[in-house]
């Protein structure tokens, strides 16, 4: 990788805070806003050891997705809970403006003000998934999203995830896992709009590391943004 590539780092779940005017409808929501419904644990911690890495900025949320999910589409049934979907048109687009529009808006402008620098743009979503959902226990320890039917991101993820393995052999690594990278999310949407210079990369990281502790969180987040490194061209390349 060269010069030429813009990095950014946003988490769009990076906690489960409800603003003040809005307590009242969670009151009795504690145990729900805990899990991993309402954040992706552990999630902003492996941000901003990215971010720090590789020295990009990063556009972290902290508004929980029980009140807006903000890697959800306006009209996806999902965008609301079931605590704030059946508010009212007007209290829901109050919701939208203070906490969905300005982040969403936020990483656009960055992405664009790389790409209108002539760069490519290397957007990651640090994301983390539940260990079992609904019985089912996820046999991943961190999954890379993007969209198979764009060469370079699938490259680049390719190269991600080959570092890893040569850092950390007891992995287990997949692509497009526990979700398709092509489904509603934010770099899906500004792939449409920014097309081809733009490479949206949404990495989930198992929680099991967020529940082992900071000490096992970090371990794994180093490894990840030192494979990082690694795919950017920065430090050798593992062998």
């Amino acid at each position: 990788m060269s010069a030429s590539w813009a990095l950014l780092i946003t988490c769009e779940h990076g906690g489960n805070a409800v603003p003040g005017d809005y307590s009242p409808l969670f009151a009795d929501w504690g145990e729900v806003l805990a899990s991993h419904r309402g954040f992706d644990l552990g999630a902003l911690a492996t941000a901003r050891v990215l971010a720090r890495a590789v020295a990009a900025p990063l556009l972290a949320a902290t508004v929980s997705r029980l009140l807006v999910d903000l890697n959800r589409s306006v009209g996806h049934p999902r965008l609301f809970s079931g605590v704030t979907k059946g508010l009212p048109h007007a209290a829901r687009q109050t919701i939208l403006a203070a906490h969905y529009h300005p982040h969403r808006e936020a990483v656009a402008r960055l992405a664009a003000e790389g790409l209108a620098a002539g760069k490519t743009v290397l957007h990651i979503a640090s994301h983390s998934f539940t260990p079992r959902l609904n019985g089912v226990t996820r046999h991943c320890d961190v999954g890379f999203l993007y969209d198979p039917g764009r060469a370079a991101e699938k490259t680049f993820c390719g190269r991600w995830l080959r570092e890893l393995a040569c850092l950390d052999g007891d992995l287990i690594l997949r692509r497009n896992y526990p979700y398709r990278g092509v489904s509603d999310g934010l770099a899906t949407a500004l792939r449409r709009r920014f097309g081809e210079r733009y490479l949206g990369v949404e990495l989930e990281v198992n929680q099991r590391f967020a529940l082992g502790g900071e000490e096992t969180l970090t371990s794994v987040s180093d490894h990840i943004a030192d494979a990082l490194v690694r795919a950017l061209g920065r430090k050798t390349v593992c062998r």
